[in-house]
């Protein structure tokens, strides 16, 4: 199992968290509907990105840390997207 999560746009307005070494399941996927697009204005993955990012910080509030891959999470949370896909 893969320690990496990637955050992947895989079609306009579908953002999916993934494990970076499996490509079928995804662990969380955001769906925009057509009217959410179009106030979105081309910014659905960034605003994906800030839900999931609020979901981990939430579960981090409330889940033993030791439990928590920290760099893992840390590298979603921190992360600069520059090709729409985060490591």
């Amino acid at each position: 199992m893969s320690k990496y999560l990637e955050l992947v746009e895989i079609s306009e307005g579908v953002v999916v968290l993934r494990r970076s070494d499996s490509k079928d399941a995804p662990l969380v996927k955001i769906e925009f509907s057509p009217d959410v697009k179009t106030l979105l204005n081309g910014m659905e993955f960034d605003v994906a990105k800030e839900m999931i990012k609020s979901g981990i910080e939430t579960l981090n509030l409330d889940v033993n840390s030791e439990n928590i891959d920290e760099e893992m999470l840390d590298g979603l949370i921190n992360s600069k997207v520059s090709n729409r896909i985060i490591h």
